[in-house]
């Protein structure tokens, strides 16, 4: 084993052990023994991945301005949509219309679909009921489905931000131009 690898699995055990003692609350031996183990096992199970893996061709990419035009595009829409939901709790007339949405995604990398599914989440008023890999089509329930293709278009601009924020090059051309995605 090389030493750059021996010093990278040790400060994962570290790592490890620091939030399980953190997750007791209490410092004992017995804790930290317990945490050195548990991390072990942890990095037994679910191995971390050599240097040749990390630089593959989906590897994570980080554009710093595309992810804070992301973060505010989200945090933007958690405030709408919190604002629809709590108007509709005191409404004396309900404007629910709910249904669900299929949405064809122009990115078949796992990790960026878990991402927007994740992004659909957090959001009051949507709730992704399915996903699915060929071909890559997300189902996302709305509470307030207004018009399919609007509903459509939104999940759709959120895929180009999420790509063009964490994406590789070649995500992004598969993807089109900005235009063809919203």
């Amino acid at each position: 084993m090389k030493r750059r690898t021996l010093i990278r699995r040790s400060l994962y055990v570290v790592g490890l052990t620091l939030v399980w003692l953190m997750l007791w609350d209490t410092f004992s031996v017995a804790n930290a023994a317990s945490g050195v183990l548990v991390a072990c096992l942890v990095l037994l199970v679910f191995p971390t991945k050599e240097r040749e893996e990390r630089t593959a061709p989906h590897a994570t990419v980080i554009r710093p301005f595309a992810v804070l035009r992301l973060v505010l595009y989200v945090a933007g829409q958690l405030v709408v949509s919190n604002a629809l939901v709590a108007r509709e709790i005191v409404a004396r007339r309900s404007r629910i219309r709910t249904g669900i949405v299929a949405c064809r995604l122009q990115t078949s990398t796992p990790g960026l679909i878990t991402l927007i599914a994740n992004l659909l989440e957090i959001s009051p008023g949507t709730m992704t009921v399915e996903v699915r890999a060929e071909p890559p089509t997300i189902y996302v329930h709305m509470l307030m489905l207004r018009e399919l293709l609007e509903a459509r278009a939104s999940v759709a601009h959120l895929e180009r931000l999420v790509l063009d924020a964490f994406g590789t090059d070649a995500d992004r051309l598969d993807a089109g131009p900005h235009e063809a995605a919203s």
